[in-house]
Formats: structure tokens, C-alpha cells, sequence
């Protein structure tokens, strides 16, 4: 059969859309179907546009949705199905709401879906085989009187069956060559429980891992890209499994820039005493690792309670404290309107930021996404503002917090956003670092540079914007990776911070934007001493940057 798979993009600017990176989700899928046979396209809308030629002459479409990408997906599906193309979505979002995402497609593939994916291409000419697939929902009977069905759900694939998955395929990917960094994925679901995280609930508590040859046979073939960002949900869970990785990098000389997600205790080997685990962190070091996200969540002991998090602000200080030791950056991940917090607690977890050090940050708005238990809580309590998904992005509120009004927690979480990403700040960061390195950037310039004859080509293409990215990668390649680790670490925080202060300057400027801050506006009640007419937000935001 002729598939084509699609990731859309959200409706509207968020503070990610320069991320180069797909899901691995449809790689994967895409990497089972070929194997059967099938001829499989993947279009990422981030990397490139979609050929709608292409797609219409598909036997099957496939979609990934999160809740922030469903409104998207669904009017594409439902486009697709009024011109006879069978249509299918699948992701964390649809797992939950597999009922209202049938509104607009044929099928939908609930929870891990890889073989259930598999089982509905073989099934689609013999319809009678349908109600035997785990974890599909479609729609069942003839025209005029389909009813929804919703078969049993599919179990978690058995460690056995997670270790003998493919590497995700990402040359099916239109515009693959356009990613900044490989994506690789070495273990699914996460031992912990935060309450506001669909991870847990999509992929489970247990953690099934990857075989540590096989994660290596796969860098191997990214040998050419230079940056690695690893997709786990939390990189170190096991940690002698994790350093097993790290030494088969260093012997295979898989030399990478790489980045992942982590947990802030990981620097501790011994948390009871507070010692370092040196070990671990020169190792990441000396594999490359340049950055590490952190979800550090909140500066507020309740909030963390909260949360379920199970760490502490002392644990977050020293593991800042232990990452820039070894040369690690940062990006520190905090979702702000707790239970437990009010103005004021955000504004002093943006200071425990910047007094911190922490290198970039997002600050995202709490938001209930389907399937959690805090979706649970808000929809149980009334306190769920709106159900357009497109606005569930971590950007927009959309609940009613205890400390606060809706407005008052829209408006802080983008004063801190807007007062970390300072331009000031980021200018006077660069100018600090270029000054201190002057003498490394003069021979860098003239080895690298000059006398390889690349300042034309460079020069040409950073002042052409839409070849700005390839003269950088041009740039990139004619470094080893020490000369690119330490020229990235002097100007990766502040153009990062450059590019924050600008999205919040277009965040605030888009329709969407100014919408549901005049919705968020309209909601807060007139009592004595108020006037009625809180700031205009996105002025605010700009006036503090």
C-alpha cells in the first residue's frame, strides 16, 4: 500500500518552532511498514511542506497528534476522508480521546502503536477482521447507522518485544537532512509519577530499554550529523545502563555533541551525603554532552509536593552547581500555576533562575492534559477555562488557579519568561564571553576560516537568511568537536536568549495570542480597588524585555 504519515505543526508561534526535530513516533511505524513492504513517506511540517499530490494518491494517512496539534490534525483528516482517503491518528492525545478524534477520521491507533498499526493496514480490505485489533478504535457497520467501537486496549510491549523494536527510519522523512541533531530514543515510560505528565499514562511506569549495542550500531550511522539529542523522557534512569552507553561511545569513538533529558539528582552518587557522582558527569563530559533539560519544575517546596516531583530546591541548586563544573549547559523546564502558587512565587522561581545561572529556561503554564490525573482533578473540580486544544501548548491558561485569577497567571508566567530572555542580559552575556575569548575566536577565524578559503561562502550565506542554517552547518563541519563544543558554549546561551526575547515578542503579537488574553481579560471579577482594565499583557511583555 502506498502511506503516507503526517506530523502538523500547531495553529499558532510558540517558543519551539525553530526545533528541527521530528517525533519518533512515525519514523518508527514507518520503519515497520517498510519492512512489510509498504511504501511509506513521512511529512513533518517543521522540516518541510507538505506535497498534498502526493498525499492524495495515498492508500492510507496516517496522523501524530498531541493535544496542541489535534484541531490541526483533525480538519486535515477530516479533509482527507470527504475526498475517500481513509484516514487514521494516533498519539497521546487521541489514546484518551479516542471518541471525539473519530469525529473527524476512520480510525484511531490508542497507545503504543506500532503492531496495532501493522495489524489495521493487513485488515483494511477484509473489514470483519477490525474488531479483533487491540487498541483500535473505528467505526462499525453500514452507511447511514456506523456505530464507535473501541476494541480492548492493546498491553505494553514486553521488554522482550521493546528490545527487538527497529531503529525509527528517519530517511522516510521529507527534509530529514534539514534536522539539526539525530534523534535517538533508548527506553520507553519513566519510574516516577508526576501528576501532570501524560508520559506515564501513554507509555506506562515500566521502564523498557533498548540493548546498549544496539543504541551504538545506531550512532554509528549518524556518524556524518555531529549532534545527538537523546528522546527519552529521563535519559539516566538506570544509571549503570547509562554509563555502559557512555563508555561504548568513548570506545567506539562515536565523537558527538549531544544533549538530553535528565533528572536533577543524577549528579549525586550518593544523594543521603550529597556527594557528586563524578564518575557519571565526566563521563558525559568526555561523550560530548553539551546540554542537559532539566525538569526542574518549580522553586516552590509546595509546588514540588505537589507535583509528586520527589526532589527538592537544594537538589536543583547543586545539580546546576555539578552540571556547569563539567561544562554542561543547562535548560532549566518549570510549569508555573500550582496549587500552591501566586504572583510572587512566580516571580521569585524567574530569580532562582537567573541567580542560579541557569543557562536557557521555559517557563510553561500548567496545563490538564487528557488522560492525567490533574486533567482528572480540573475537569472534576470546574475548573477547566476552555477545550481548544490548540491553546493546551504550555503558552495559554486554561484553568482556574487557587492564588489567582487566569489573567494574573498569564500575565506573570510571560513576565518571566520576558524578564529572563532580556535582551540587555543576552547582549551582555556575548560580549563578556567574545571578550574573555578573543585570542581562541582570532586563531579560530584565521585556521578555519581564512586560510580554507570559507569566509565568501560563510559570509554569503549568514547574510542570506534562508541559508542561514546551511552556512552554519557548513561552519560546524570544518571544526573538530572541541573547537565546536567550546565555540558553541560561548555563543549558544546568548543567541538562545536572543531567539527567547524575540518569540515572546511574536508570541504576544499573533491574533491567537491577543484573543485569549482579552478571553482571560474579560474573566476576572470587578471587586473594590480594582479598575477593571488590568495592563494589556503583550505591551507589558515587551516593555519589561
Amino acid at each position: 500500500m502506498k502511506i503516507r504519515l503526517i506530523e502538523p505543526r500547531p495553529a499558532g508561534l510558540s517558543m519551539f518552532d525553530s526545533a528541527l526535530l521530528p517525533r519518533l513516533g512515525l519514523p518508527l511505524i514507518g520503519r515497520v511498514l517498510t519492512r512489510e513492504g509498504h511504501d511509506v513517506r513521512i511529512y513533518v511540517e517543521n522540516l518541510a511542506p507538505i506535497d498534498w499530490g502526493d498525499v492524495l494518491s495515498a492508500d492510507l494517512v496516517g496522523f501524530s497528534a498531541t493535544s496542541a496539534t489535534a484541531p490541526v490534525a483533525y480538519a486535515l483528516a477530516a479533509s482527507l476522508r470527504r475526498a475517500a482517503i481513509p484516514t487514521v491518528i494516533g498519539g497521546v492525545h487521541v489514546t484518551f480521546l479516542a471518541d471525539e478524534a473519530l469525529d473527524h477520521c476512520d480510525y484511531v491507533v490508542r497507545g503504543e502503536g506500532q503492531q496495532t498499526i501493522l495489524e489495521l493496514v493487513a485488515a483494511l480490505n477484509d473489514p470483519a477482521r477490525l474488531e479483533q485489533i487491540a487498541g483500535l478504535s473505528y467505526w462499525d457497520g453500514p452507511a447511514g447507522r456506523c456505530l464507535k467501537r473501541h476494541n480492548p486496549d492493546r498491553p505494553a510491549c514486553s521488554p522482550e518485544e521493546f528490545a527487538a523494536l527497529p531503529a525509527p527510519d528517519l530517511s522516510l522523512i521529507v527534509g530529514s537532512e534539514r534536522m539539526t541533531s539525530a534523534p535517538v530514543m533508548t527506553q520507553w515510560g519513566c519510574p516516577f509519577n508526576c501528576n501532570f505528565c501524560s508520559v506515564i499514562q501513554m507509555f506506562g511506569r515500566n521502564v523498557r530499554a533498548r540493548p546498549v549495542e544496539d543504541i551504538l550500531d545506531e550512532l554509528e550511522t549518524q556518524r556524518d550529523r555531529g549532534n545527538v539529542f537523546f528522546y527519552d523522557d529521563n535519559f539516566v534512569i538506570d544509571k549503570p545502563r547509562t554509563m555502559r552507553l557512555l563508555r561504548g561511545m568513548r570506545e567506539r569513538d562515536l565523537r558527538f555533541i549531544w544533549s538530553a533529558q535528565v533528572r536533577a539528582e543524577i549528579v549525586y552518587a550518593d544523594k543521603r551525603t550529597g556527594e557528586i557522582d563524578h564518575e557519571l558527569l565526566g563521563l558525559m563530559r568526555e561523550t560530548g554532552c553539551s546540554t542537559v533539560y532539566c525538569g526542574f519544575e518549580s522553586a516552590n517546596p509546595e509546588t514540588l509536593k505537589l507535583y509528586r516531583k520527589q526532589q527538592d530546591v537544594e537538589s536543583i541548586r547543586a545539580s546546576i552547581r555539578a552540571f556547569h563544573e563539567y561544562g554542561i549547559m543547562v535548560h532549566g523546564m518549570f510549569v508555573l500555576g500550582s496549587d500552591a502558587d501566586d504572583k510572587a512565587g512566580i516571580s521569585q522561581t524567574a530569580e532562582f533562575a537567573i541567580e542560579n545561572e541557569i543557562d536557557t529556561v521555559q517557563f510553561l503554564i500548567l496545563t490538564p492534559c487528557p488522560g492525567t490525573a490533574f486533567y482528572d482533578q480540573m475537569a472534576a473540580e470546574g475548573r477547566i477555562l476552555t477545550q481548544d486544544w490548540a491553546l493546551y501548548d504550555g503558552h495559554h491558561c486554561v484553568i482556574q488557579p487557587t492564588l489567582m485569577d487566569p489573567y494574573e497567571l498569564q500575565f506573570s508566567a510571560h513576565k518571566a519568561m520576558a524578564r529572563f530572555y532580556s535582551a540587555r542580559r543576552a547582549w551582555r552575556r556575548l560580549a563578556t564571553s567574545l571578550i574573555r575569548n578573543l585570542p581562541f575566536l582570532l586563531r579560530l577565524a584565521w585556521r578555519d576560516v581564512v586560510l580554507n578559503r570559507q569566509f565568501p561562502r560563510l559570509a554569503r550565506g549568514l547574510l542570506d537568511r534562508s541559508r542561514q542554517l546551511d552556512a552554519v552547518r557548513m561552519f560546524k563541519q570544518r571544526l573538530n568537536r572541541e573547537k565546536r563544543r567550546r565555540l558553541e558554549s560561548l555563543v549558544m546561551v546568548p543567541a538562545l536568549r536572543l531567539y527567547g526575547h524575540r518569540q515572546i515578542r511574536r508570541w504576544a503579537d499573533q491574533a491567537r495570542s491577543r484573543a485569549h488574553i482579552e478571553f482571560l481579560k474579560r474573566l476576572m471579577p470587578r471587586v473594590p480597588g480594582r479598575s477593571g482594565k488590568p495592563p494589556v499583557c503583550d505591551r507589558a511583555v515587551k516593555s519589561l524585555s
